[in-house]
């Protein structure tokens, strides 16, 4: 009788040992699942911010695209107007006293205004661009860094 209950004992004392040792290691399992899920989460949050930021940078750069090539056109169709002479690209500026013609009257002149050469007038267009583009990445930068500092 005595190895009997010497038997049982070690049963006893071995299936304790096994089902502590389960539930130490379900445990341990769940610790590390939460701990993983909670890391998950906190990925996917930052993914879902990201995302986000960029829709925002998105349609930054859109809006500013869209100027950009509304400006551009406007540069685009004032050239085109110069080219054919409906507008004339005049520089505002003060002319000197100028040559008497011969076949007028004494102390009349020749009053013509001023003009841009060719090469002079596609520098201006080229400037006036230039000049709408940096104002157009200038304000998009801006707007960038005031979404991401949000």
């Amino acid at each position: 009788m005595k190895w009997l209950f010497s038997i049982m004992l070690g049963l006893i004392i071995i299936l304790f040992s096994a089902f502590s040792h389960y539930y130490r290691a379900s445990n341990a399992w769940e610790a590390e699942s939460k701990q993983q899920s909670e890391l998950a989460d906190t990925r996917l949050k930052t993914i879902n911010q990201m995302q986000i930021q960029q829709k925002a940078v998105s349609a930054i750069d859109q809006a500013y695209q869209l100027q950009l090539k509304a400006k551009d056109d406007e540069i685009s169709y004032l050239s085109d107007r110069v080219k054919s002479g409906s507008v004339r690209l005049r520089v505002k500026a003060v002319c000197s006293s100028g040559v008497s013609q011969a076949s007028t009257a004494p102390g009349i002149t020749n009053a013509t205004s001023p003009e841009l050469s060719a090469d002079a007038r596609q520098d201006y267009y080229t400037l006036r661009s230039q000049l709408v583009q940096a104002t157009a990445q200038i304000n998009g930068l801006q707007a960038y860094i005031r979404e991401i500092t949000k």
